[in-house]
């Protein structure tokens, strides 16, 4: 779609409040319009100070501060206040296609900027007003507990916006907000509020940010992270077998290796053979990622920070490994709200971690059956063989991926049916800034 809509977001702004929602919803809104390639203006009062804000970064055009009333009120300047409002507006607006406003149109305190907004979009009939309703309280019980300008205030709800389209952010409260507004359902408009996921999991360096986004991980149902030095003990095959049986079940999948230390040797071979190992199950390039290939600055290692990033973006760990002292990067896993999949042949993960968990069998440097002094002697091994015995390689290669697959219907399962881990895949998938744009918002100033 080509980005030749010049769109302004009109709000009475006197400062920069962030706790204030309509500050965050406004901050959002410019992040959807830089990202996607568009140039937008902002509208604030003279007393807007952008400093260290994301206000720097966009053009802001300025009007007359003016007494805003928590009340339905026509106080001595009103008249005039409206007046320099508009005459502002007139000469703001004159390249501008789109107007966001940010309640204007029906908060008490935006009353001024109301009527000068209403006074000029006959003016100027070539401009779009979306105009957000962040409050689905009737105009009238507003106006009961909190006017004495009935007549105008109300009047003004009567007569609809010219060429404009209503937004709120549910399906469910369409007819309501059309009432409120006096318009047709038609005129309204469902836009969701996005959440910037970069803020919100701590997403701050730029090479990180470029993976996500280059490997869209924002769209996949099934994010692993397995962060690990690439010894054949650490057995990543199975971390990677288990992401492509996932896939198998028809979700989309991303399994992200956070191979750091692996630069040469067998590490090198070994990562070779899980790449092929991942061909091999299904897994696409951009399905399997090796974050050492992704930029030299993560050649050698990645700073943990942004491992401890990814790892709150991602919703599975699977631990296979066949031997650990303890396992930090599991503990993290766990600390940041993943499902955890567990090694069942290394007895120590469910004391360490407990046994809630999933475990699975995936062989280990421990004798289970052994007692305890025999257990981690050198040479005692767990070694679990999926099939019965005295079978072709080709049938023993069937029984383990019937192993897996099932390993991935346990988590499937639990990706769909536990209610935090189902709400956030279903938040990540559909309110990130891109998503709600480009399927929300956009289409309505082309439409």
């Amino acid at each position: 779609m080509e980005k030749n809509k010049r769109v302004a977001i009109f709000t009475n702004f006197f400062n920069f409040d962030e706790t204030y929602s309509l500050c965050r919803v406004t901050v959002d809104q410019i992040k959807m319009l830089l990202r996607n390639g568009y140039k937008p203006v902002v509208i604030v009062s003279d007393s807007f100070d952008p400093k260290g804000t994301i206000f720097e970064h966009v053009e802001l055009r300025k009007v007359p501060n003016v007494a805003c009333h928590n009340e339905v009120k026509k106080d001595e300047s009103f008249e005039k206040d409206v007046d320099s409002i508009y005459q502002a507006l007139k000469e703001h607006l004159k390249d501008i296609d789109v107007v966001i406003t940010q309640d204007i149109i029906y908060k008490p305190s935006e009353l001024k900027y109301n009527f000068a907004a209403r006074r000029i979009a006959p003016e100027m009939p070539n401009i779009k007003w979306l105009h957000w309703i962040n409050s689905a309280t009737p105009p009238i019980k507003l106006n009961s507990l909190m006017g004495i300008f009935t007549d105008q205030y109300l009047d003004s709800f009567k007569v609809p916006f010219p060429n404009s389209k209503y937004v709120f952010f549910n399906e469910i409260s369409r007819g309501i907000i059309a009432r409120n507004c006096g318009v047709t359902p038609d005129d309204v408009r469902i836009v969701h509020h996005p959440s910037d996921f970069y803020e919100v999991y701590g997403i701050e360096s730029r090479e990180l940010k470029s993976f996500i986004d280059k490997r869209e991980l924002f769209s996949a149902d099934a994010i692993f992270v397995y962060p690990i030095r690439l010894d054949r003990g650490k057995q990543v095959e199975f971390v990677i077998k288990t992401a492509a049986s996932v896939k198998e079940l028809g979700m989309s999948v991303r399994c992200i290796i956070v191979d750091f230390h692996s630069t040469g040797g067998d590490k090198v071979t070994y990562r070779d053979e899980l790449k092929q190992i991942g061909l091999d199950w299904g897994l696409t390039p951009q399905e399997l990622a090796f974050t050492s290939e992704f930029t030299s600055s993560w050649s050698v290692n990645i700073p943990h920070k942004d491992v401890l990033a990814l790892m709150r973006f991602s919703n599975v760990f699977v631990m296979p490994s066949v031997s650990e002292s303890y396992s930090l990067i599991t503990q993290e896993a766990a600390l940041t709200k993943n499902l955890i999949v567990l090694n069942q042949d290394f007895p120590p993960f469910r004391d360490i971690f407990g046994p809630q968990n999933i475990f699975r069998k995936y062989s280990s440097n421990w004798d289970v059956l052994a007692g305890f002094d025999e257990a981690m002697t050198e040479g005692s091994r767990t070694t679990t063989a999926y099939g019965p015995g005295n079978i072709s390689d080709n049938e023993r290669i069937k029984y383990e991926k019937m192993y897996h697959k099932n390993t991935a219907g346990m988590i499937v399962d639990r990706l769909n049916n536990d209610e935090q881990l189902a709400t956030n895949r279903f938040i990540r998938k559909n309110r990130w800034l891109d998503v709600v744009f480009k399927k929300e918002l956009e289409y309505l100033f082309y439409e």
